[in-house]
């Protein structure tokens, strides 16, 4: 592995676990003190750590962008983040149903859910939306 590519990766798994934070702690917040379901809270979890890692992943983990925001690239983000939330509300769905049911789980639900969808948006941002030619700077 180069150290450029080396150096890349540990400034994603950072600027990933900040907005993982910022994703876990809003559901998880919004589901047990605000009464929000679960399936509603982890969608406003997923936005908000969405936009944070978008920010600052244009601005610091790709720095081959010149840590601009690019229209498209924030266009084909929005469309991951679609696909990043359905994936999410699935797990959560099937997970509520059939295997962690009743109360007291959220957070072993929200976890799970986070980890699929975690691989799925990771996935989708390395080869989709970060990769050369995605440009088109605002």
């Amino acid at each position: 592995m180069s150290p450029m590519l080396s150096w890349d990766l540990l400034r994603f798994g950072i600027v990933s676990a900040i907005g993982l934070g910022f994703d876990l702690s809003t559901a998880w917040a919004l589901a047990v003190f605000a009464g929000i379901p679960l399936a509603g809270a982890a969608s406003v979890g997923v936005l908000v750590g969405a936009i944070v890692n978008y920010l600052l992943h244009e601005t610091w983990t790709f720095r081959s962008n010149g840590g601009r925001l690019s229209g498209r690239r924030w266009l084909l983000y929005m469309a991951t983040l679609a696909v990043t939330l359905l994936v999410r509300a699935g797990v959560i769905a099937v997970l509520q149903l059939f295997v962690l049911t009743g109360a007291g789980h959220e957070f072993t639900t929200l976890s799970i859910a986070i980890g699929t969808s975690f691989a799925v948006n990771y996935l989708l941002s390395k080869y989709l939306v970060f990769r050369a030619g995605t440009e088109q700077v605002i």
